[in-house]
């Protein structure tokens, strides 16, 4: 489905990120790995190459200019084309806003919205040189509903939508797609911090999501999916 297509994957270590480099890799496309620890994505990667599927590791802090940038250049150096963009990388704090620290809020905001701006600004040229391409934004249920105690992720993956349909709006007729995904409740290491979630066994799974993400990265020319919102059987949780 994917073959002699290049995908970059942020927040390729764990969880959504990992799932979708696999998935991808499955589908024949050539994955570029990128988040801040090496290790473990030298994990995934060496899980890719074993199955015969092909990886680059560049580690890379998605919310600084240089490093996305590093990130662009070593893809088109090694491969000279980049198809797919997936803006999946993300953290969360939860507190009350009264409680808040404002240095930790920032950090929440840069890694959801600023890393989604960065990467699409960079890897826009070369897309747009080609006429073609497509950028998967990994957003959230948060997008849209307001939870307690997350005000900097909800106004993060909120800004990040409207950001998804500014940047759609404005390459559509480029032949570049764009599509948000918005999932609820995911069961990834993202909860570990947080205290009273719900169980674990009543949210989606991270493959669930990497293969909704393929199911957006292969629809047929003539088409775009503007965005899709999938939840755990029970709603959102």
């Amino acid at each position: 489905m994917l073959k002699d297509k290049v995908g970059i994957i942020t927040g390729a270590s764990r969880g959504i990120g990992r799932a979708t480099a696999v998935a991808f890799a499955h589908a024949g496309a050539t994955v570029v790995l990128a988040s801040r620890t090496q290790h473990d994505l030298e994990t995934v990667a060496d899980l890719i190459r074993a199955e015969g599927g092909e990886a680059l590791v560049v580690p890379a802090d998605v919310t600084q200019a240089e490093a996305v940038e590093t990130l662009v250049n070593r893809t088109l150096q090694a491969y000279g084309q980049i198809d797919i963009l997936v803006n999946n990388a993300g953290t969360g704090v939860f507190e009350p806003i009264v409680d808040s620290d404002p240095e930790v809020w920032t950090q929440v905001v840069a890694s959801n919205l600023q890393s989604t701006y960065l990467c699409s600004k960079y890897v826009l040229p070369s897309m747009l040189e080609r006429q073609s391409g497509q950028i998967i934004n990994v957003l959230s249920i948060a997008a849209k509903v307001a939870f307690k105690a997350s005000s900097a992720y909800c106004a993060a993956k909120a800004g990040a939508l409207a950001f998804t349909k500014v940047l759609a709006d404005e390459v559509r007729d480029q032949k570049i797609r764009v599509t948000a995904i918005s999932p609820g409740s995911v069961d990834t290491p993202f909860w570990n911090e947080i205290e009273g979630h719900p169980e674990l066994n009543l949210m989606l799974k991270p493959e669930h999501v990497a293969e909704t993400i393929l199911f957006a990265a292969t629809q047929p020319d003539g088409m775009v999916t503007d965005e899709i919102v999938v939840t755990p059987p029970l709603g959102i949780l």
